[in-house]
């Protein structure tokens, strides 16, 4: 049977070999042209280097609250990618902008392969006892109040990036919504998804 913490770290690993190399890329052009650090432009490179260096390490602390640094880093670059996705959607070059048209259509044949990307914000529910065993005083109030909020705020941040982004791009919308972008417009922009 498969857990649902192999599932999570699954559609990471596919997250993070989506974006960082694609940035690496755009931060780097000359990358693939350089005989050693061309394989930091390699997808598979890139998923195997964050497990060990990042996942497992992280996957090893058995008191959550020793996370709680990393989670505000991950906060703080969610809200960054957030902001910058609702400023800069609407300033995107008119070729990579969608059909005004079709910002009302909700239902498209691409529609469950989107629901299964939004269900990957909401998988980490077997945590939930570690962070209720990690609160230094555990009532089911306090969890049920943590839980919520945690939840609440994890849907607004879906909401606003999902709306921002389709009412722009809408039919030429990508999975992953940073590679909408152009790379060559700001070159701050490659380097602030690298960051976050």
């Amino acid at each position: 049977m498969i857990s649902p913490e192999s599932l999570t770290r699954s559609a990471s690993d596919s997250f993070e070999g989506d974006t960082i190399p694609h940035v690496i890329r755009s931060v780097f052009p000359h990358i693939k042209s350089t005989p050693v650090l061309s394989i930091f432009g390699n997808r598979q490179f890139v998923i195997a280097l964050c497990t060990i260096c990042v996942s497992y390490p992280l996957s090893l602390y058995r008191d959550i609250h020793k996370l709680s640094r990393a989670s505000g880093l991950a906060l703080l670059g969610m809200i960054v990618i957030v902001t910058s996705v609702l400023i800069r959607a609407p300033q995107s070059p008119a070729e990579l902008k969608g059909d005004p048209q079709l910002r009302f259509t909700i239902i498209q044949p691409g529609v469950f392969q989107a629901i299964g990307v939004i269900s990957f914000a909401f998988v980490c529910h077997h945590n939930s006892l570690l962070i209720y065993g990690s609160m230094s005083t555990p009532t089911i109030d306090r969890f049920a109040l943590v839980t919520h909020v945690s939840t609440l705020f994890s849907l607004l941040s879906c909401c606003v990036l999902a709306i921002s982004a389709f009412w722009v791009f809408t039919n030429k919308t990508q999975g992953n919504i940073l590679n909408n972008f152009p790379l060559v417009s700001n070159p701050a922009f490659p380097k602030m998804q690298m960051e976050c």
